[in-house]
């Protein structure tokens, strides 16, 4: 991350257009309007849920802008923005960036006797499209290129497109749907060819959009471990130290969710069972899922000192749970029913259900179950999807042989699973929320093979009438 000179939080930000749809003067040429002076702060927003990039922007108006272009929901804003002496940033410019679309003004109301405020907000001209368009075709072929293919002939992007090899080639029939419906339909269906996995993600950052599945994200094709963009911590603040130090300090910092085992037993994160029927050949067959058995033949955020496989180091600890079983081994908490009748299109097979449906379920709430929001100096460097370090305190009595004093379960590697640049022009400081999710740990939690759970609680209850029970109440 280059070296800011100046502060952090500092941002470059161009003048802000709205393009109208309305030409100038009968020329031809869209009608432009400057809002750089009545923008009071502005937010872009990323996911690897959200599908595109999104926004807002506060204006305090006493132009009367709304009439003058005027605003009518149908416009595209315009403007770049970046953090100094960095390459990236979100490039919205019409000359040799991608204009945003403004969809919607809220919160109109008035602050001065000659003066109002509202929110503009904006999206990705692509999730327009997506709204206008249907997908009626039969596609054949790798669903990496199927994805590329929606992208560029149905949402018309004309964005760099990221896209990981997925293995097989096979044929699907869209019965007029949105272009986004067909990729969420063939990514449910998508495995690596690089990876033992079936958890795919489709999303836009500053970048362009992606496709790619969680080990994709979480190391190379090699299965070596892909860089850290930042490391960052909570530290002491008003140091004086510019730099690195006080690029990556967190300014706040909290737990969203650390873990919910209900939420994993009942939708089949440690076990589950799948129930496959073959139509045409007139046959059941039933897999069961075990998160430890499984676990170890996947990549993970957290890998051993080697960038090799770990497996013992993930959310389910292994120990004994009752008489002998393991979380793992109850495989009845849910149950999956799907058809895997064969020759549905002659020759194309089907994708191997009994190679992704678990798998992809899993892994994806797995990854999902340790969920951090840190608040950091603003930066354009770094997007949805990169891999950042963050050290977490220890909130214990400092020990002097404990040099590091962090937790040892939660510091390490982590995705960023969502991004929120806060950009304010009157104090002039860029702020960024991030989302951060982790799937596994630098220290693996404790084994037990003695059965602590079996006939250790009170067996004295017993069933009474209620009727029975009213005599003496």
């Amino acid at each position: 991350m280059p070296i800011n000179p100046d502060r952090p939080g500092a941002f470059e930000l161009g003048d802000i257009i709205l393009i109208s749809y309305k030409s100038f003067d009968g020329s031809g040429t869209p009608k432009r309007l400057s809002i750089r002076d009545l923008v009071q702060e502005f937010s872009i927003y990323e996911s690897i849920d959200g599908k595109f990039i999104t926004g807002d922007m506060t204006l305090l108006d006493a132009t009367n802008a709304i009439q003058t272009l005027p605003i009518t929901g149908f416009e595209r804003v315009e403007f770049f923005f970046r953090t100094p002496g960095t390459k990236k940033g979100f490039n919205f410019s019409v000359k040799n960036g991608h204009p945003m679309f403004v969809y919607s003004l809220t919160n109109r109301q008035g602050v001065k006797p000659r003066a109002q405020m509202y929110t503009l907000k904006f999206i990705s001209l692509e999730a327009i499209r997506n709204h206008q368009t249907r997908v009626s075709k039969a596609f054949t072929g790798e669903i990496d290129q199927i994805v590329s293919d929606v992208l560029v002939n149905f949402l018309k992007t004309k964005k760099d497109i990221q896209v990981e090899d997925t293995k097989g080639a096979f044929k699907f029939v869209m019965p007029r749907i949105k272009p986004t419906s067909v990729i969420e339909y063939v990514r449910k269906e998508a495995q690596s060819k690089n990876y033992r996995n079936s958890g795919f993600l489709f999303y836009e950052n500053a970048m362009g959009f992606h496709f790619k599945s969680y080990e994709g994200h979480f190391c190379k094709a090699d299965g070596s471990p892909r860089k850290v963009k930042a490391f960052y911590s909570p530290k002491v603040k008003n140091t004086g130290e510019l730099g690195i130090y006080e690029l990556q300090s967190v300014e706040d910092h909290k737990i969203l969710q650390q873990f919910n085992t209900l939420n994993n037993v009942a939708n089949g994160v440690y076990a589950s069972k799948l129930i496959t029927h073959d139509l045409f050949n007139k046959t059941f067959n039933e897999q069961e899922y075990d998160y430890n058995i499984e676990y170890g033949k996947q990549n993970h955020l957290e890998q051993d000192s080697n960038g090799d496989k770990r497996d013992n180091n993930g959310i389910l600890p292994f120990f004994n749970y009752s008489s002998g079983e393991t979380f793992g081994s109850l495989s009845e908490g849910m149950t999956f029913l799907k058809s895997t009748t064969s020759n549905v299109h002659n020759t194309h097979t089907q994708p191997d259900q009994n190679d992704i449906l678990q798998k992809r379920v899993s892994q994806h709430i797995a990854a999902n179950s340790l969920i951090l929001e840190i608040t950091i100096p603003g930066t354009t460097e770094i997007n949805v999807g990169d891999i950042v370090h963050f050290s977490m305190p220890k909130y214990a009595e400092h020990q002097r042989e404990d040099t590091k004093d962090q937790d040892k379960y939660l510091t390490g590697r982590y995705l960023i699973s969502a991004a929120r640049h806060h950009v304010s022009t009157q104090n002039k400081r860029h702020t960024l929320v991030l989302e951060l999710i982790k799937d596994s740990f630098n220290v693996s939690y404790p084994e037990e093979t003695m059965d602590l759970y079996t006939n250790n609680e009170n067996d004295k209850g017993d069933i009474y009438l209620a009727s029975e029970v009213d005599k003496y109440v």
